[in-house]
């Protein structure tokens, strides 16, 4: 056999050496958090900057808590109100009205028993003629109004002796949780003046400067939580069919080191056209499935970095 015919069974036999092509060419991706407070307030302090990393419930900034306090105070004193007024229903009177109605009832009994005296004198005079029927008739209605006046007290204090009715008592008790609930809310929300960390992760870029006013839609910093980064990749048409949910890709780049993998999380439902800047082994691609995959948590890649995948075979997954 000459040299040269043997040149391409050399090629054939040197590619079998050389590892597979890459599937795809893509980007890293990070889903950033971004910190935001749930009412808008002045920012007080930033212990964190750019870099830092941070731990799970650990602050990140301080709110101006001083309105939030106010409403917090404001909503014990309501709640101290609903409570007293709803223990005043249940006594019933205090102390000091009773004492004062039984002061009034000694008094009018007092006053019942000299008209009742004066009656009986004038019914002495009158059976001997010395008194008109007249005056004696004004001694009885004295006496009557007299005695009348006495129970009219009795039962007076009776009934404040009485606990208040079912219905008061139960729209006082209303009172009381409508009030607990609105200090429960107010604590909560002055706990909210403080922004902590929902997950471990890297402190991206600080926004707002102490000083400066945070809302629910002006956040402060955003952060990139531990396993945060993904995988952004554009697949060919022609090998989408190999793709499935859960199917495991080996990641290259070039500074990796190790092994580094991503499992298929999102596969589009339908192709396009490939963007304008496109991170790919051939732009001359038309059509592309965009899907993404997740690295763990423990990947070092940053967002932005280009990285190659190839399908790990014998890797299952489940169809889209």
């Amino acid at each position: 056999m000459s040299f040269l015919c043997s040149i391409p069974l050399v090629s054939m036999l040197m590619s079998g050496c050389l590892p597979p092509e890459p599937l795809a060419t893509g980007y890293v991706e990070g889903d950033y958090v971004l910190v935001a407070p749930i009412e808008t307030a002045q920012i007080a302090a930033i212990p964190v900057k750019r870099g830092d990393r941070v731990s799970d419930d650990q602050p990140l900034a301080i709110l101006e808590r001083r309105d939030a306090e106010i409403t917090v105070a404001q909503s014990e004193a309501a709640l101290a109100q609903a409570k007293s007024k709803l223990a005043d229903l249940e006594q019933g009177a205090r102390p000091e009205k009773i004492a004062t109605i039984k002061a009034s009832i000694a008094a009018a009994d007092a006053s019942a028993k000299e008209a009742k005296r004066d009656m009986e004198r004038q019914q002495k005079l009158a059976a001997k003629g010395t008194v008109s029927e007249s005056k004696l008739e004004s001694a009885r209605t004295s006496y009557d109004v007299a005695k009348a006046k006495v129970e009219e007290l009795q039962a007076d204090l009776a009934y404040t002796r009485l606990p208040a009715r079912k219905d008061e008592i139960a729209a006082a008790t209303a009172s009381v949780k409508q009030a607990e609930a609105a200090l429960e809310s107010a604590e909560w929300r002055l706990t909210k003046r403080t922004l902590k960390a929902s997950q471990p992760g890297i402190v991206v870029d600080v926004i707002r400067d102490m000083g400066e006013v945070a809302g629910p839609s002006a956040p402060v910093l955003s952060i990139l939580p531990d396993g945060g980064a993904k995988l952004r990749l554009y697949i060919p048409e022609k090998d989408i069919a190999t793709i499935k949910l859960g199917s495991r890709l080996s990641v290259e780049c070039d500074s990796c080191t190790g092994d580094l993998s991503a499992t298929v999380n999102y596969i589009s439902d339908g192709p396009e056209f490939t963007p304008p800047v496109i991170y790919s082994l051939e732009n001359r691609q038309k059509l592309v499935y965009l899907i993404e995959a997740k690295l763990g948590k423990d990947s070092a890649l940053k967002p932005g970095q280009i990285v190659s995948v190839r399908l790990d075979t014998g890797t299952g997954g489940e169809t889209r």
